[in-house]
C-alpha cells in the first residue's frame, strides 16, 4: 500500500477513535450533570450527551486546524499553550452548538436554568481542555512512533540495498587468488563501509601480458563505488594496445571530462609479461609499490615525473617504470588506506612503520598478505576509516618447455 494511503488510513482511524471516546465522555457528563434530576434522565439525555461529545470534539479539531496550527507555525508560542486556548473555545462553541440543535429538534424538552448553563459550560470547557490535550499528546506520540517505525523500515531497506550493492561489487572483483603459467596473484579488499571506493582488477591483454590494477576512488560509499565501476569497465579497453603511461594519460583525459571538481581516482596500473618477467608500472597517485626479494628485503618502486591522480588535470603525463622480475620475485601494490590507518594514539601508521611490517611479513613463508593485514590491524584502530586494498604479484618459474 502506498505511504500516503497508509497515512490517510492511520489518520482516519485515529480521528474515529477519538470521536468515539468523545461521544462516550459526553454521555457520561450529561448523566453526571443531571443525576439529581431524574425527571430529565432517559434516552434524550443519552442522545444529547452523545451530540455534545461529538460536537465539542469537532469544534476543537476544526478550531485547531483553522487557527491553532497556523498560529503555531508562525510563532514560537508553546504548543500546549496554543492548544489549551483553542480547546477552551472549542468547548464553549461545541456545547452551544449541540444545545441549540437539541432544542431545535426537540431532543431536550426541558429548560436550562442559569445554574445548568454555568455547570454545563464549566464541564464542557474543562473536559474539552483535558481530553483535547490528552488526545493531542497521545496523537503526537503516535505520530512520532509511526515516523520512527517508518524510519526504521527505511533504514532496514537501505541496509539491505547496501548489502546487495556490496554483494554485487564483490562479484565484480577478481577472485582473491589467481594463478597461471608464470605468475601468482593474491589480493585483499577490505571496505570501510558496505561498498568500497578501492578496487583491484586483473585482466589478460591481447599480447599475452597481464593487466594489473589497484585503485582508490576519492570518497567512500555508493558514489565512489559507481566511479570505480566506470573505471573498471573503461581501463581494459584503453589498455589493449597502449603502454601503461599512454593508458593512464587517455583515462585521465576521459575522467577529467566526466568527474566533478572534487572527484578523482588514484590508480596504479601495471603490465606484466609472465613469459619474460617484464613489468611496466605507471602510477597516478597511489603509494609506491614494493619489490619483495628473498630474505625479506623490500624496495619501493618509484616512477619518475608527475603522478597526479586521474581526473585532476587533463594535461597530466605519466612516465612508466620498467623492470624485469626474476622467478620468485614479488611486487606488492597497495592503497593509501594502509599507511594512513590511524593508531590508537590517533596518528597515522606511516610509511616507515608499514615498510617494517611488509619486510617482516615477506620474510616468512605462507600467506604474506594475510600476515601483513593482521599486523597492521594489531597496530591500528579496530574500525577502518578508509578502504584497504593490497595485491601481491609473484613471478613463478615456467613449467612448460
Amino acid at each position: 500500500m502506498p505511504d500516503n494511503h497508509r497515512f490517510s488510513n492511520f489518520r482516519l482511524a485515529k480521528e474515529a477513535r477519538e470521536a468515539g471516546l468523545s461521544l462516550l465522555i459526553g454521555v457520561g457528563l450529561m448523566a453526571v450533570m443531571f443525576f439529581n434530576r431524574p425527571e430529565v434522565l432517559g434516552w434524550r439525555i443519552v442522545g444529547y450527551g452523545a451530540l455534545n461529545g461529538v460536537s465539542v470534539f469537532a469544534a476543537c479539531r476544526l478550531l485547531y486546524l483553522l487557527i491553532g496550527d497556523p498560529i503555531q507555525r508562525r510563532t514560537n508560542l508553546p504548543r500546549m499553550a496554543v492548544a489549551t486556548v483553542v480547546f477552551l473555545a472549542g468547548g464553549v462553541l461545541g456545547w452551544s452548538f449541540a444545545t441549540l440543535i437539541s432544542q431545535a429538534i426537540g431532543l431536550t424538552r426541558f429548560v436550562f436554568s442559569a445554574r445548568d448553563i454555568r455547570i454545563a459550560l464549566e464541564l464542557a470547557c474543562s473536559v474539552a481542555i483535558v481530553a483535547g490535550l490528552g488526545f493531542y499528546s497521545f496523537g503526537r506520540l503516535e505520530e512520532r512512533l509511526r515516523e520512527s517505525v517508518e524510519r526504521l523500515k527505511e533504514a532496514e531497506f537501505a541496509e539491505k540495498e547496501l548489502e546487495l550493492a556490496r554483494s554485487i561489487q564483490a562479484r565484480l572483483l577478481p577472485p582473491p587468488l589467481v594463478e597461471g603459467e608464470g605468475f601468482r596473484i593474491s589480493a585483499r579488499n577490505l571496505p570501510a563501509r558496505f561498498v568500497a571506493g578501492d578496487y583491484y582488477d586483473i585482466f589478460l591483454l591481447s599480447d599475452g601480458s597481464l593487466g594489473v590494477v589497484v585503485a582508490d576512488v576519492a570518497g567512500k560509499g555508493m558514489g565512489a563505488a559507481l566511479v570505480m565501476a566506470s573505471v573498471k569497465a573503461m581501463l581494459p579497453l584503453m589498455a589493449a594496445d597502449r603502454s601503461t603511461g599512454e593508458t593512464l594519460h587517455l583515462l585521465n583525459r576521459k575522467l577529467c571530462a566526466e568527474l566533478s571538481a572534487r572527484e578523482f581516482v588514484a590508480l596504479c596500473f601495471a603490465r606484466f609479461d609472465p613469459q619474460r618477467g617484464g613489468l611496466e608500472i605507471a602510477n597516478a597517485g597511489l603509494p609506491d609499490p614494493y619489490l619483495l626479494t628473498d630474505g625479506g628485503k623490500i624496495e619501493p618502486l618509484s616512477v619518475t615525473g608527475g603522478r597526479l591522480p586521474l581526473g585532476v588535470r587533463s594535461d597530466a603525463a605519466y612516465q612508466p617504470l620498467t623492470l624485469t622480475l626474476v622467478p620468485g620475485a614479488r611486487v606488492l601494490f597497495l592503497t593509501d588506506g594502509l599507511p594512513e590507518a590511524p593508531t590508537p594514539q590517533g596518528e597515522p601508521l606511516g610509511y616507515e612503520a608499514l615498510a617494517a611490517l611488509i619486510a617482516d611479513a615477506a620474510s616468512k613463508p605462507g600467506d604474506v598478505l594475510g600476515r601483513l593485514l593482521a599486523s597492521i590491524r594489531s597496530k591500528t584502530s579496530d574500525a577502518l576509516e578508509d578502504d584497504w586494498t593490497a595485491l601481491l604479484l609473484e613471478r613463478r618459474p615456467l613449467t612448460r618447455a
